[in-house]
């Protein structure tokens, strides 16, 4: 999964082709409506009150760079004594993203810089960390319960003679392995030919690391039942938490409590695909080319998080944070009562984020604090 998303060339995230919006593959809540990057600048404005030091703002995985100019446009409207003490600081690993970052971002040279994960932890600093759909693209391992025995979901190869030209693979079967190295491919086979395939096979464990995992949790799992975890996650929230003197992380994604995301009616997990807007049966088709992806355990964030000294403030669902830093009175003053075609369109999509089975309707937002050691 790490290799399909984050390959340095051929990575999912590393290729040129847009990802996010109407011509990629799946929407964001910062690419449905500009007031989604006002909101949260409201909210970090409020967790940064009655402070007069400057703030330094870091999003981690910024995407095409929109959220980033929305909330920097935000801030600098509404809140320009914060806009003039602010650096907005971007850690970005897809290099595609970055230049896309760049382009957008020019209007704000002055005020916002790019680094590494591992330069923040050498420059510790004072502020707030967020992140907008980041922890569910982390690469996830997939664990399998049966007969009191955990087992761990491998990628491997398998070679099967063929005979002429290879059908297409059926969901949850085998996939042809092209001349580009990548499942899906299809070719012809002349005569009686080996075809080497990726497969998934079960196997046991390669250390305890996931079952240990599995123990915090203190969940039961139902026979048979197949689950994700990520372990990256917990590597990500223990580099914030040494990065972080003090200040807060903010974490939006979709995902829920591990009592709800390990239920017995999620026999299957949650790992999904995605290709021009459509779920994908086979995360060995098109690798490179579609999204993989797999709803984030906010129990384990904040479980962990309180190792690390990460204390929670908040944990609520996207439509209730949203609503409560006052999106709704923020569409009541846009629009008067009589509105374009165009003005129409624009409110629609902002109420999308906060409707019944709207984008909002499957994230959560997390907010943790993390304090100084003389505990301010």
């Amino acid at each position: 999964m790490n290799s399909a998303l984050y390959d340095p060339e051929l990575g999912y995230y590393n290729t040129e082709r847009l990802k996010i919006g109407a011509e990629g593959d799946y929407y964001t809540s910062s690419n449905v409506h500009p007031a989604f990057g006002g909101v949260l600048a409201e909210a970090f404005s409020n967790l940064w009150a009655g402070r007069s030091e400057p703030l330094t703002l870091v999003e981690m995985g910024a995407g095409t760079g929109q959220l980033a100019y929305d909330v920097l446009r935000a801030i600098s409207d509404v809140y320009p004594a914060l806009f003039e003490r602010l650096t907005y600081v971007i850690v970005e690993t897809s290099s595609a993203m970055l230049k896309r970052q760049q382009d957008k971002l020019s209007g704000f040279a002055d005020r916002i810089k790019w680094s590494e994960l591992n330069e923040l932890e050498s420059n510790t600093f004072k502020g707030i960390v967020f992140s907008n759909e980041l922890v569910d693209a982390m690469p996830v391992q997939r664990v399998r319960y049966k007969q009191d025995v955990v087992e761990v979901l491998y990628v491997t190869t398998s070679s099967e003679a063929m005979y002429g030209r290879p059908s297409v693979a059926a969901p949850h079967s085998h996939t042809t392995l092209g001349e580009k190295g990548a499942a899906g491919d299809r070719h012809s086979c002349k005569g009686n030919e080996k075809v080497e395939r990726l497969a998934f096979q079960w196997a046991e464990p390669s250390d305890n690391s996931l079952l240990e995992y599995m123990n915090r949790m203190q969940t039961e799992l139902s026979e048979g039942q197949i689950l994700e975890i990520n372990l990256d996650a917990i590597d990500w929230l223990a580099h914030i938490a040494r990065a972080l003197e003090s200040g807060f992380l903010i974490t939006i994604d979709y995902g829920d409590l591990v009592e709800h995301l390990w239920s017995p009616d999620r026999r299957e997990g949650t790992l999904r695909s995605f290709h021009r807007h459509r779920l994908v049966d086979w995360p060995l088709d098109r690798i490179g080319e579609q999204d993989l992806t797999a709803s984030v355990n906010f129990t384990a964030l904040i479980e962990y998080g309180r190792d690390f000294g990460l204390e929670t403030v908040s944990y609520e669902r996207q439509t209730a944070f949203l609503t409560r830093m006052g999106l709704i009175e923020r569409i009541a003053g846009r629009y008067g009562p009589t509105e374009s075609l165009e003005d129409l369109r624009e409110r629609l999509a902002m109420k999308n984020l906060f409707v019944p089975a709207g984008i909002s309707d499957s994230f959560r937002v997390l907010i943790q604090r993390k304090r100084q050691q003389n505990g301010n």
